[in-house]
């Protein structure tokens, strides 16, 4: 059993801010919080809410848990910390790039360092995909705050730990809907989970497969268009060369970026983020943090 803090090692150069912006876009989150360097983050280990307090400082994240873990329990809290972190993305490839390429110099700027950090889990962040598919940032927060404390198991502290497939599958599409979810959204929310309570996909096995392979098992499920899929693969799998063609966010960075007249089509953000692969990922990430 651990008595103390887990320690974290960090690479050099590496920066919190991008990570503490993506975990703390809902300042009333149930299951993540943010306060300073400090993020706080309720998540399911081996059945049970452990509350994972990572404190971010100069020689690396002292992680805490509630209630303390050791064996595998541990090496999983580990994994999601590490996971939230952005620790288990690489940003090598498209730094060295900028040493010869002026474009790709102009995009990491004073960016470098700069990591993606993942959801906790793959279904977490096929929830999240889900769930903000056609609204703002700021009503998808809301719904998936309602989902959470719907469908999640709660913490000692008060937060609540996100759901997995199984809790999410036994809910009704009217327990949603009377929740502000549209029928669809409900409706893709529930065949997603129930797809996986029943054995017909193992979300969190995603990442060990090529991303081809993991994609077209997304687009088995109902719901999931290209922009959903990708972004699953990006920010749930951590494939390194995904695009999330249709983001608005990436639109409008590219047409920031380029100082284009309107905002680029799906098609046109596929052509001006071809020339960064096989490190897509990493440049959506920069394009997104350049809109501050």
């Amino acid at each position: 059993m651990s008595d103390g803090p887990v320690i974290l090692t960090v690479p050099a150069g590496y920066r919190p801010d991008w990570v503490l912006l993506y975990h703390g876009r809902d300042p009333e989150g149930l299951s993540e919080r943010v306060d300073g360097c400090v993020l706080t983050k309720a998540v399911l280990v081996a059945g049970r809410p452990v509350r994972l307090r990572l404190e971010i400082g100069a020689d690396g994240v002292a992680l805490d848990c509630d209630p303390a873990l050791d064996g595998n329990d541990l090496g999983t809290a580990v994994g999601i910390a590490r996971r939230s972190l952005g620790l288990t993305t690489e940003v090598g490839g498209l730094e060295a790039r900028a040493a010869d390429d002026p474009q790709v110099a102009r995009l990491i700027g004073g960016g470098a360092g700069l990591r993606l950090p993942l959801s906790g889990s793959v279904f977490e962040g096929l929830c999240w995909a889900v769930i903000g598919q056609q609204v703002n940032l700021r009503f998808a927060a809301v719904l998936r705050r309602r989902m959470i404390d719907l469908a999640g198991t709660p913490h000692p502290s008060g937060m609540v730990a996100h759901p997995g497939p199984e809790a999410v599958a036994r809910l009704d599409a009217a327990d949603l809907t009377v929740r502000q979810f549209s029928r669809a959204k409900a409706e893709y929310l529930l065949g997603a989970a129930r797809a996986a309570a029943e054995g017909r996909i193992d979300f969190e096995a995603l990442p060990a497969l090529g991303p081809e392979e993991a994609e077209a098992r997304l687009a088995a499920l109902r719901g999931l268009g290209p922009w959903s899929r990708q972004y699953i693969l990006l920010r749930a799998c951590g494939f390194p060369d995904c695009v999330p063609a249709g983001d608005a966010g990436l639109a409008a960075a590219l047409q920031r970026f380029h100082g284009l007249d309107s905002r680029p089509s799906p098609e046109a953000q596929r052509t001006l983020m071809a020339p960064y692969a096989p490190w897509r990922s990493l440049a959506t990430a920069h394009l997104w943090a350049s809109l501050g």
